[in-house]
């Protein structure tokens, strides 16, 4: 959602991370009530199962009297006020809010870039070790740590912790390996496991199935344009493929389940993201200038923190980071079933389009993060 807010104010990115604590867990909230539910409006079918992208949950964000005195009793700020409109305006009249999916807050964890700024703010907050900070990063300091490392306010969307699940991290774990049957790359910072309760029920097969999709659409792409001789492509099993995917993953979603912990888990991840990217605003934001981090891209600004406070980002930084919004997009289209219908799965892999071009970049780079290669047939074992 941050980056989403912050596509909202362009050039004006640091506003949002100077913005009060309390206007941005409104804002959330806020984005939380205009969320998709076509069980309301007029989607095709005119009712989706609750767990279903354009109907995540039925849970409710706080009610519409309650945000009306957040954001009335006090004039909010020209930001805050620019995206309560923006959401007013985008998501009323249509039929409302698709966040990311979990996958994009498991490659940008996979990063370390939470490991690595949880140790930026404990530097900062005991001693001078990195230096001292201007006032803008101060703000940043202040809220980074009031929305991410203090106990959510209890009332509010993103309070997923309590005394029976305290610690964030677990539970995104424990999401990621319930919807991928996988775990982060990375464990303790002393490099022991990290500790998280583990589900019976899991979707174990994901990985293997999802790069079998994903050799299939390759095998497509490279005869997209074969008119003669024999075309290999079998959109029968592509559309298979994405079936299976399909059921697999809404198995996890039924009545919304897990819906909370990926919102919390995608705007905690986002606001790390931003913190690193530089396209929303052309140029580093002053935590980057303070800490001497500034560079050509986010990975090599990562890269730079992650050496000043002595905890190494992963090297694959910028696989992570680039699959990250791709694979989020095609796992959504494949949770509305839209790829289920054999007609439909050329959009995979003719160019020209939005999905075929997310396909490519999901190809290459989990080629790269898994050291498979998506390109060469699959090898049967012997």
């Amino acid at each position: 959602m941050f980056i989403w807010f912050a596509s909202v104010l362009p050039g004006l990115a640091n506003d949002l991370f100077t913005m009060h604590p309390a206007d941005l867990v409104a804002l959330l909230d806020y984005a939380w009530d205009h969320r998709a539910n076509e069980a309301l409006g007029t989607g095709t079918p005119p009712v989706q199962e609750t767990g279903d992208p354009r109907r995540r949950s039925e849970v409710p964000g706080l009610t519409g009297s309650w945000m009306g005195q957040f954001f009335q009793t006090t004039p909010p700020s020209a930001s805050v006020q620019l995206i309560v409109n923006a959401i007013n305006n985008t998501f009323t009249n249509c039929n409302g809010l698709i966040w990311e999916h979990l996958s994009y807050a498991y490659m940008v964890e996979n990063t370390r870039v939470l490991d690595v700024f949880r140790r930026v703010i404990q530097e900062l907050l005991h001693g001078e070790k990195l230096g001292l900070m201007h006032e803008d990063t101060q703000q940043w300091l202040r809220t980074t740590e009031a929305l991410w490392y203090t106990d959510p306010a209890p009332l509010f969307i993103g309070a997923v912790a309590s005394h029976i699940r305290p610690d964030l991290g677990a539970s995104r774990r424990n999401a990621y390996q319930r919807m991928f049957g996988m775990d982060l790359n990375h464990g303790m910072d002393g490099g022991g496991a990290y500790p998280y309760p583990k589900s019976e029920t899991a979707n174990n097969d994901f990985v293997s199935m999802f790069e079998e999709f994903l050799r299939e659409v390759w095998i497509a792409m490279i005869n997209v344009t074969n008119f003669s001789g024999p075309k290999p492509t079998d959109d029968a099993k592509i559309a298979n493929l994405a079936t299976r995917l399909h059921d697999m993953l809404m198995s996890r979603r039924v009545y919304g389940t897990i819906s909370l912990e990926e919102f919390k888990a995608i705007c905690m991840l986002q606001w790390f993201d931003l913190t690193l990217s530089d396209e929303p605003r052309g140029s580093n934001l002053p935590i980057i200038v303070d800490l001497r981090a500034e560079a050509a891209s986010p990975e090599e600004r990562l890269f730079k923190i992650a050496q000043r406070v002595g905890l190494p980002a992963h090297g694959l930084s910028k696989s992570y980071l680039q699959i990250a919004f791709p694979i989020s997009r095609i796992l959504i289209l494949l949770e509305t079933a839209a790829m289920n219908d054999v007609t439909a799965v050329q959009a995979l892999y003719t160019p020209g389009s939005q999905i075929e071009s997310d396909m490519r970049t999901i190809i290459m780079h989990w080629s790269v993060i898994s050291g498979r290669d998506m390109k060469a047939g699959k090898i049967a074992p012997s």
